[in-house]
Parts: structure tokens; sequence; C-alpha cells
């Protein structure tokens, strides 16, 4: 694996160069990004890093944010993208730091990366927590819409057909919906009901 100074001095280079301009140039130019692997979203896993450990730190992010559809899954993987090479950025910066001689501007330049790669974190971090949040409010009001529907029928007595008005709701979760949401609202009830003597 290529040394700090050289990963850092493979980034200034790459900042002067005009771009390969044969074929075969172009596919080894296109290898470039993996060799410190700090701004390639495209290989995640370096040839010396850890697999299992990869998929551990993988499996308890997707846990964590638990994504519910196709858009949070991919922020997800974004993130964990970025995590996984903040902490490259990390063992690349103590590798740097235990050298005899440190070379400082390397050290300054993958900082600079590690920088960029905490911005990115938060603003992934940001859309992903505003997406769930508009997705649980919807689902929300929808159970309190389906739900209203399902207790009309009841008083009624008439079969509730959900899916006709737009719900993906079962009867059985609208039923747990109202007996959870009826059972809290009596509680509510009885603690009032205690205060009340004691407040006056």
């Amino acid at each position: 694996m290529a040394s700090a100074a050289q990963v850092v001095a493979n980034i200034e280079n790459a900042a002067h160069s005009t771009g390969p301009r044969t074929e075969e140039g172009k596919a080894r130019a296109s290898q470039n990004a993996i060799k410190h692997g700090l701004t390639s979203n495209k290989c995640l896993l370096l040839p010396d890093e850890d697999e299992e450990e990869f998929r551990e730190f993988s499996s308890q992010l997707k846990y964590t944010y638990a994504p519910e559809n196709s858009v949070e899954a991919e922020l997800v993987d974004d993130i964990i993208s970025i995590q996984w090479r903040r902490k490259r950025a990390v063992a690349l910066e103590a590798r740097i730091l235990s050298a005899d001689d440190p070379d400082f501007k390397a050290l300054n330049n993958i900082s600079l990366i590690a920088n960029r790669l905490k911005r990115e974190f938060s603003a992934t971090h940001k859309e992903l927590m505003q997406l769930q949040v508009d997705r649980e409010k919807l689902v929300a009001r929808h159970l309190e819409e389906a739900a209203a529907l399902r207790r009309a029928d009841l008083i009624l007595k008439r079969p509730t057909d959900l899916a006709a008005n737009g719900f993906v709701f079962s009867i059985a979760e609208i039923d747990e919906y109202i007996r959870r949401t009826d059972a809290l609202q009596q509680a509510r009830n009885t603690v009032n009901m205690i205060r009340m003597p004691s407040m006056r």
C-alpha cells in the first residue's frame, strides 16, 4: 500500500494533470482514487482492509438508520461510504504522525479531505433525517384517517375496504392502532381525573 506521503503526492499531482489521452491511460487513471480510497465512492473496501469489519460496520449503520424505502436505503449507503472513508482518513493521519519524520503537508491535505467528508456526512444525515420525519408524519396521518373510516364502518355495521380508499394497512393493523389509541386516551383521562382534586 502507498505511504501517506505518496497518497498526498498523488492527490496534488492529479490537480495539475490535464488527464490521460489514450484508452490505456484512461483505464489506469480510473483506478487512481482507489489507491488511497478517500475520494472514491466506487471502491468501498481496499485490499488491506478487513471485509468482516466493513460488513459489521455497514450492518450497524443500516440497523441504526433503518431505511424503509429505496431512497432512504441509497442515502444510508452513502453514509456508510462516507463514514468508512472517514475512518480510513483517521488511520492515514495516525500513520503520518507515527513516522519518524512526519510529513505535515501530507497530514494537512488528508485533514482537508477528512473535513470535506465530515461536511458530506452532515448534509446526507440531515437529508435522511428529514425524509424519515416526513415519512413518519405521513404514515401517522394515514393511520388516523384509516382509523376514522374503520370506526365509522364499525358503528354502521358495514365492511371496511381500506384498499378502496387508498390505504395500504390491513384491518388488523388499524384495529390494533384504534385499540392502542383508545387505551392511551383512557389512561390520560384517568390521570387527569386524579390530578383535578389536588389542583383545587
